[in-house]
Parts: C-alpha cells; sequence; structure tokens
C-alpha cells in the first residue's frame, strides 16, 4: 500500500492487490494518456481491473493502447476489454475471432469481456470460446442478465433457471467471474421494483467471489454491501469509486451502512 497523508486514522484495512474478493472493476474514463496516470497515482491502491470500452480499445491509438496497458502495469491494475468488441468479431466468424484475442494478449490485455445478452449465441459455442481465450492467456469475464439487447424486462420474461445455468457452465468451462448486468434488475426500472431476490437466486448456487455485479447508484452499491458484506465483487463507473470504497469501509454513502461494516 502506498504512503498515506492521514496514515493513523482507524480505517478498516482492505486486502492487498492481488485480490479475488473484493475487486473493484472500474470503467476506465474517455480521456487516457496523463488522466490515467494522474487518476492512478491517487487511487490506483483501490482499482483492481480497468476496464475499456469496446468502442475505446478499438478506436484510440495504438500508441494510447500501449500507453494505456503500460500505465495501469506500473499500478497492478488489470486491463480488461469490454463490448461490443467481441460481438464485432464474432460477426466476422472464428478467424477474425481467434485474431482479435491474439492481438489482444500481444498488446498485454488481461481480460475480455464476453456478453450473452448482447448477441445471441448457444451455450456449446460460448463455452468454446471461453476456453479459447483461456488458452490464449486471457481471463474471461461473462456478462449474463435479464435484458437482452436493452429489451423491456417484465417478470415473466426472466428466465432465471437459464442464468443459474448459463454461470454454471460458464464457470465450468474456465470463465474467471461472472457479470451480473443491472439493466433491468437495479437499472431503467422504478426503485420499488428492484429485483433483489432475482439477483440472489442467481448468485447463490455459486461462490460469491465467483460474480461481479454492477451498481450505478450509490443505495444499489450500498445494498450489495449490505447483503453480501463488503468483499462482494462490483463494476462501478470510474466517478463512484470513492463511493463504493466508502461504503466497503462503512463510513458511505448511504446512512445505512453508516459505522456498521466490520472484520474481524
Amino acid at each position: 500500500m502506498k504512503n498515506l497523508p492521514f496514515p493513523n486514522l482507524p480505517f478498516k484495512k482492505r486486502e492487498q492487490k492481488p485480490r479475488n474478493k473484493g475487486i473493484n472493476y472500474v470503467r476506465a474514463p474517455v480521456m487516457v494518456g496523463q488522466c490515467i496516470t494522474d487518476y492512478l497515482e491517487a487511487y490506483g491502491d483501490l482499482v483492481d481491473i480497468f476496464k475499456l470500452s469496446g468502442k475505446q480499445a478499438a478506436m484510440m491509438s495504438t500508441s494510447s493502447l500501449k500507453e494505456f496497458i503500460s500505465t495501469c502495469r506500473k499500478y497492478e491494475v488489470l486491463v480488461a476489454v469490454g463490448n461490443p468488441i467481441m460481438d464485432v468479431a464474432l460477426s466476422g466468424g472464428t478467424e477474425v475471432v481467434d485474431e482479435f484475442l491474439e492481438s489482444a494478449r500481444e498488446y498485454g490485455v488481461d481480460i475480455i469481456e464476453i456478453s450473452s445478452i448482447a448477441r445471441v449465441i448457444d451455450d456449446d459455442d460460448m463455452c468454446r470460446l471461453i476456453e479459447s481465450a483461456s488458452k490464449k492467456g486471457l481471463k474471461v469475464i461473462n456478462e449474463i442478465g435479464v435484458a437482452f439487447a436493452h429489451s423491456q424486462v417484465d417478470d415473466k420474461n426472466i428466465f432465471l433457471e437459464r442464468l443459474k445455468r448459463q454461470s454454471r457452465l460458464f464457470t465450468e468451462a474456465g470463465s474467471w467471474k461472472v457479470l451480473l448486468e443491472s439493466e433491468g434488475l437495479t437499472e431503467n426500472i422504478d426503485r420499488i421494483d428492484y429485483r433483489w431476490q432475482i439477483i440472489d437466486k442467481v448468485i447463490s448456487p455459486l461462490s460469491l467471489d465467483q460474480f461481479i455485479v454492477e451498481a450505478d447508484d450509490q443505495d444499489v452499491l450500498s445494498r450489495y454491501i449490505e447483503i453480501y458484506g463488503p468483499d462482494v465483487n462490483m463494476m462501478v463507473d470510474h466517478s463512484r469509486l470513492l463511493k463504493l470504497e466508502d461504503a466497503r469501509i462503512g463510513f458511505g454513502p448511504s446512512q445505512f451502512l453508516w459505522g456498521k461494516v466490520v472484520r474481524y
């Protein structure tokens, strides 16, 4: 851990990196270069993974991508590439996918995110894709969820057993983590309709460490910590990182967690 300006404050200690629980999966800002260096110099101990959107990774210059990855290496931060870049590669066929995976690994990308809710792909094909990426030295995060292609969600169209089956199959095929997309669960619906019971039924059959949950709302991230504890893996925007850490150590952002998080 780096030197902190107020080392005697009794904040609860976080497990040092590399962590397998309490992971902060952070969406990178659009601006990279010096912006990333400054961010990680200040908060690098709190960032486990920086996620580039697929469009970022595909449209930034090669030199910018290499600089981004190099900077992350300096601060022991893993680099992930999200969708839609894999969807585009899949539309080109197996050779294009293999070439993309090889190039990503050569550049130094650590993690590839593959979605089951943006395109239709057979579970067996997904498992083969996970195995292929893993053999090339890439970790895989599989995104699952209830809102296919940003569609409207109602309770009659939630296929819970399928979500549980996908989580199990993808994990058995070698998926590093399963990302539970928030849309239709705690995003784009009224707060009173948040589907916490659906979330729990998806997560409960497997180890909590196997999942990453998405939270862009302060009360949602606090609620996850209230239910599953301070070491739940979570994906947030870079602008929410400090709010998440506040919740993990019991100092906000929601008053029902204030001073209530303890460790042994």
